[in-house]
């Protein structure tokens, strides 16, 4: 006797099996629930025993739905909670690429997949939720992808987008069949409350700092193999900025979690750069005539004057960062005004040239942070005048006026998130002034902080002995955090565990001309070469070749801008180059600047 094939076979939305799946059955795989409904026996009373039936079997509207309500116990997640709850659970329809109205971009296509919303639930009743999201497609590749937040989170994050240096030719993760995965990290903005409150809660900064990413991630397991009838064979973290600094934290504090991480412009020494953003900013607000709104294009053309041409083309982009520092610093000074005051557009004041200072000097503590670090380094320097960097994050774009607020409309970033981060994480008073702030006068708290906060734990033994691989990318124009902070940390990496160990499992490129989050500068830009500044990469694709084939990233990679339509033609290509290389320009002429194959990486 032939039954019906199971793959084929529907359950009736009567079946009592899909309503009652989140009492009886919450944590069973749902592919072995169903495969026994079916009868997992012979199929011909021959001997010959079923196919295994495919995930398919389970991928559904149905079973899909049943997701819903199914309770995680604490048991089952790594740091402390009081367990989670599906609350929603739907299968979604594939969508495919389209063309916006207007012709210029697409929308990336994503499959069918069942989207799984949870709430993880606080060990302290006054502590927020931590929201978080699972997407589980319907054709599995049997591997994970959490993707990373940004700023101080707050926001859900979906995990239906991409990486952040994702070309537009590229496949979202979703799309190349990872089950993805993200979250908010343990709060949620709201209307009218600053972004920072959420500290004042302790559980809620320890969920910021490392441990909502450890629950969504055991969350996610847990959903998967329920899903599914396994867990992924691999898993993945990525993110850039604040999700950089979470990827870190998740090779540092759980190496056994990760096959691969990608870690791009990290603030991984978080409590250096606010506590640097706040000194700086801090400079500007007290004294307005600091203010360099106006006198950013000067200090963008001087350091370009003095340091363009290092990398063997002058294009308006500084290449050769290591070598601008000493020739940058000298055109700098020189642009003082005889007087000392203000005396127009062709001068730095006294006061102005100390803020540019300040920018590049960085901040030094009297006490040591987290695993021994004493200071913040300063930023790096070209490409100051693009409206994404200095205007953005140093400057802003009025001039200081801390009055009643200390956020004002149009005030430089930097001083945001830093004095945001001295109110609430370490004086944890709204109402503390800033620019009275001391570390040493916090020292317990910021230690404290510090302890949770910081990526910096230069011992990445374990990490390494899993066989986990660890791509770490820095922008030379990064003017939200500093790019040298990632590479001083890979340094310290280096000297912890030995160069030839690191380069077993550790990669860090560095990218200049490009500010923070940035995948490229788009060709016409004022402050750029005319095809733009290339910056552009699939990392999905390198990350996976070196953690599933073995194959190490090359010391020089191919950063790209393409066209946003279909075919995605380049239009420019430059060298991406691992630390300590920069690419240097060998072409025969100017003309071949949007070439890849004109520069080689080179270390002098």
């Amino acid at each position: 006797m032939t039954r019906t094939p199971c793959a084929t076979r529907r359950t009736a939305p009567s079946d009592p099996l899909r309503f009652s799946l989140p009492r009886a059955f919450a944590l069973l795989p749902i592919t072995a629930v169903l495969l026994a409904a079916c009868g997992g026996s012979d199929d011909d009373n021959n001997g010959t025993p079923d196919t295994p039936a495919p995930p398919a079997l389970v991928q559904n509207a149905q079973t899909c739905a049943a997701l819903s309500g199914t309770a995680i116990p604490a048991t089952a997640i790594g740091e402390p909670t009081t367990g989670a709850v599906v609350t929603a659970a739907s299968l979604v329809s594939a969508v495919p690429q389209t063309l916006n109205a207007a012709g210029t971009a697409v929308t990336a296509a994503l499959p069918e997949y069942c989207r799984v919303l949870i709430d993880i639930k606080p060990v302290d009743s006054s502590a927020p939720l931590i929201k978080a999201q699972v997407n589980l497609p319907t054709t599995w590749n049997g591997k994970s992808m959490q993707l990373g937040g940004g700023g101080y989170n707050g926001s859900l994050v979906t995990g239906l987008g991409g990486e952040a240096n994702q070309p537009p030719s590229a496949p979202l993760p979703l799309t190349r069949g990872y089950a993805t995965l993200g979250t908010d990290s343990g709060h949620q903005n709201a209307t009218g409350v600053e972004a920072f409150a959420f500290a004042l809660n302790d559980e809620s900064l320890t969920n910021f700092a490392y441990a909502s990413y450890k629950k969504t991630r055991d969350v996610g397991v847990r959903l998967m193999t329920a899903y599914y009838g396994k867990p992924a064979t691999k898993s993945y973290y990525m993110g850039s900025s604040e999700g950089g600094r979470e990827g870190m934290m998740m090779a540092q504090r759980y190496p056994q979690d990760f096959d691969g991480i990608l870690s791009l412009y990290p603030v991984l020494n978080w409590s250096g750069l606010q506590t640097f953003g706040n000194n700086v900013g801090g400079i500007l607000q007290k004294d307005p005539g600091a203010w360099l709104g106006t006198k950013v294009k000067l200090i963008n053309d001087t350091v370009l004057a003095a340091c363009d041409a290092l990398d063997g083309i002058t294009d308006r982009v500084v290449s050769n960062y290591l070598g601008c520092k000493a020739p940058a610093d000298a055109a700098l000074a020189a642009l003082r005004c005889p007087s000392g005051n203000d005396e127009g557009a062709s001068c730095l004041s006294t006061a102005q040239l100390a803020a540019v200072n300040a920018a590049h000097a960085g901040y030094t503590f009297s006490f040591p942070l987290a695993n021994g670090v004493t200071a913040y380094p300063g930023f790096g320097y070209g490409n100051e005048a693009n409206p994404a960097n200095w205007p953005t994050w140093m400057t802003g774009t009025v001039a200081p006026n801390f009055t009643a607020a200390p956020n004002p409309a149009g005030i430089g970033n930097l001083f945001n998130f830093g004095n945001g981060y001295v109110r609430y994480f370490i004086a944890k008073d709204p109402n503390f002034n800033p620019l009275a702030y001391n570390p040493t006068n916090f020292r317990a708290r910021v230690e404290q902080v510090s302890a949770l906060m910081d990526a910096t734990n230069p011992d990445l033994t374990a990490f390494r002995a899993r066989g986990g691989k660890l791509i770490l990318r820095e922008n030379v124009s990064d003017t939200a955090q500093s790019p040298f902070a990632g590479l001083r940390y890979f340094d310290s990496v280096n000297a912890k565990m030995g160069e030839a160990n690191v380069a077993s499992f550790m990669r860090t490129y560095v990218t200049p001309g490009i500010g923070h989050t940035g995948s490229e500068v788009p060709a016409g830009t004022t402050e750029a070469p005319a095809y733009g500044i290339p910056a552009a990469i699939d990392w999905v694709a390198i990350l996976e070749k070196w953690v599933e084939g073995g194959q190490a990233p090359a010391d020089q990679l191919v950063q790209t801008i393409e066209q946003r339509v279909p075919p995605f033609t380049v239009t420019a290509s430059k060298p991406l180059c691992r630390y300590p290389l920069y690419p240097k320009y060998v072409g025969t002429s100017p003309a071949g600047g949007n070439l890849a194959s004109n520069y080689v990486c080179s270390a002098s």
